[in-house]
């Protein structure tokens, strides 16, 4: 095969955020997979940057002390509440938020799960998932491998790889994982539709600089930063490092065409003339809206930026990666390990489509609510779109590049100017002052999330509904309340097992379904007398025992089904259906729930022979 790899059941491209977890996830199931990634080395210009709790949870799956090394990676909570407007680092401030000002609300969002928001750039993640994914020995990690081509059929796929040292090798597998980010190759040899709009192109530099001086203390995380020369978003990470990011029109404009000048000029109209500044990294992408037309191919898949892209505003798409690739894992281990058909990977795109639909919805959201602070000064994102596809529609992409730039430039530049009043000492500015003052508040939705951060949930695929509407995920955007609703995340419930206290989601089995509840007999001897069918072979029963001494009926109140029903929860942690009634009286509706859930599923757990490598196929070729 070449290059050290060895035979493995998935070929996953990408080994991003969502590459990594999907092969450390199915290492977990001692499934072996090949992991290609055309980086050399880890991505070094932070991208994203906000890690929600549920990514811990989904990390915590493969290891425990992996999600504590990465959460390690966060600074102080206290450090990273401040949210802060104004025209330049140095000027007094225009409005901020504090995401961490109330209390109560952080109390809560702390008892949500073992784990909560944190800020690592996507600089110091990836070095750290890299680190875990090359001590698994059935994870093989190829750098600098670009799949040329790929084949697949009924039974498995062949990848042709190029590597950067000249050679090749060709690798056979049972499925092929396409997590090669926003220009998939994978999405393209497919012939997969991104569907969506461009909303904006954005460019960034990450510098390192002692601002120290300079920044309000606490440092705000993020500075929204509005002046005649730029109007971005400056972005604190670790070890006196900074990203600065705004918005460009056409690539012909200087910001693209010769960043470093660019940046070099802009910068210290941001920090001061006087404050001396290293340049890291510069890069620039399409700030888009878009789904997949689907997710699956045959033997292949599509998770992460492969499948979707979001606006940054939000903090949606890594995140939203990394619960992909749990999605994926559970289901393509069932497969691979003989306990269900392929058939089950369909609902694969079916449960996250809706998801993905709702974190882009409100991404979108959160980007174009910013013009309710920005219009008073007569730039907003809408009209940045609007100006955007000017320039990328006739007659303005006819005009010579050099021409076409500087009106550009100009243009902007003129979109800038009255922000130039906000540092004026008059009635005039100081209304204008108050106006965005006044729109800040407002912004709260695109920093807090807490309701889809935890709340989201599945809506068809496996999982059986209950008769009723169900309410809206989670309490809105900002508040989660946990709730066992067919469909969302088991919440976090701390119980006393085995002589300890674990989180009621660590005691969920990877491989069958689990059934939580209180009545330990009465379920017992119901479950002992019938006979259930085939589907009870995936089953397993757990008993919630409270690790509160003082008060042993929270778990009966947080799993909403009362002192005598039950919860059945997928290996995924997500609840597949739940009764109210006692045990005599469910078992019946538990049969055909689980009759339903698992007729993909195959009765034996017993592996499935490695299937032969493909011989009549269709030939798939990458960008």
């Amino acid at each position: 095969m070449g290059h050290g790899e060895q035979a493995a059941r998935v070929v996953i491209v990408g080994a991003g955020a969502t590459g990594c977890t999907l092969a450390l996830l199915l290492a977990g199931y001692g499934i072996r997979s090949i992991l290609l990634e055309r980086r050399k080395s880890a991505m070094q210009h932070p991208a994203a940057h906000v890690i929600n709790g549920r990514s811990f949870e989904i990390w915590s799956g493969y290891s425990h002390d992996m999600a504590q090394d990465l959460a390690a990676l966060c600074p102080p909570m206290e450090d990273i509440g401040e949210i802060r407007w104004c025209t330049s680092l140095a000027e007094t401030s225009l409005g901020g938020l504090n995401v961490l000002g109330d209390q109560q609300r952080v109390d809560e969002v702390l008892a949500h799960s073992h784990y909560h928001i944190a800020h690592i750039g996507q600089h110091q993640l990836m070095p750290a998932l890299w680190t875990w994914v090359e001590k698994e020995p059935l994870i093989s990690l190829v750098k600098g491998a670009n799949v040329r081509a790929f084949t697949s059929s009924k039974v498995g796929v062949t990848v042709k790889v190029d590597h950067q040292d000249g050679s090749a090798s060709t690798l056979e597998a049972d499925w092929l994982v396409g997590a090669d980010g926003a220009n998939s190759a994978v999405r393209e040899a497919l012939g997969i539709e991104l569907k969506g709009p461009v909303l904006a192109h954005m460019a960034s530099v990450f510098f390192r600089a002692n601002l120290d001086a300079i920044l309000p203390k606490p440092y705000p995380l993020l500075t929204w930063l509005y002046n005649p020369d730029f109007c971005g978003v400056l972005i604190k990470h670790a070890d006196d490092h900074y990203i600065l990011m705004g918005p460009f029109v056409c690539r012909d404009q200087q910001m693209v065409r010769d960043p470093h000048a660019y940046w070099s000029r802009i910068i210290p109209t941001v920090i001061g003339e006087q404050t001396p500044f290293e340049i890291k990294t510069q890069g620039n992408w399409s700030m888009t809206a878009q789904q997949a037309s689907r997710y699956r191919d045959g033997r292949a898949l599509l998770a992460g930026d492969a499948a979707h892209r979001f606006p940054h505003t939000g903090g949606f798409g890594l995140n939203g990666g990394v619960q992909d690739a749990q999605n994926v894992a559970w289901k393509l281990a069932a497969v691979l390990e003989g306990r269900a058909r392929d058939t089950l990977l369909d609902t694969y795109e079916v449960e996250r489509k809706a998801v993905i639909q709702l974190f882009l919805e409100q991404s979108v959201s959160n980007h174009f609510k910013l013009d309710e602070v920005t219009t008073h000064l007569n730039i907003t994102n809408r009209s940045l779109m609007g100006v955007t596809r000017a320039f990328e529609s006739a007659p303005l992409k006819w005009l010579p590049k050099r021409l076409k730039g500087g009106l550009a430039d100009g243009m902007m530049k003129l979109a800038f100017s009255k922000t130039k009043l906000l540092s004026r000492k008059t009635k005039q500015a100081d209304k204008l002052r108050q106006k965005i003052a006044d729109a800040i508040p407002g912004q709260i939705e695109h920093f807090v999330s807490t309701g889809l951060e935890f709340g989201y949930a599945y809506k068809a695929g496996l999982v059986i509904p209950e008769g009723s509407q169900q309410p809206k995920i989670g309490a809105g955007v900002t508040d989660y309340k946990p709730t066992t609703w067919p469909g969302a995340r088991l919440p976090h419930v701390p119980v006393h097992h085995e002589g300890q206290t674990k989180p009621l989601l660590d005691l969920v089995d990877k491989r069958k379904f689990t059934l939580i509840v209180h009545d330990a007999d009465a379920w017992t001897q119901a479950l002992s007398q019938s006979t259930g069918g085939r589907a009870r072979h995936h089953l397993e029963l757990v008993v919630a025992q409270s690790s509160l001494a003082s008060d042993p009926q929270w778990p009966v109140r947080q799993l909403e089904v009362g002192q005598h029903g039950a919860v059945l929860v997928r290996p995924d942690g997500h609840v597949a259906w739940r009764t109210h009634q006692h045990a005599a009286a469910s078992i019946e509706a538990l049969d055909k729930a689980m009759a339903s859930l698992t007729t993909c599923f195959v009765a034996d757990e017993c592996p499935v022979p490695r299937p032969s490598p493909p011989r009549q196929s269709s030939e798939r070729r990458t960008a």
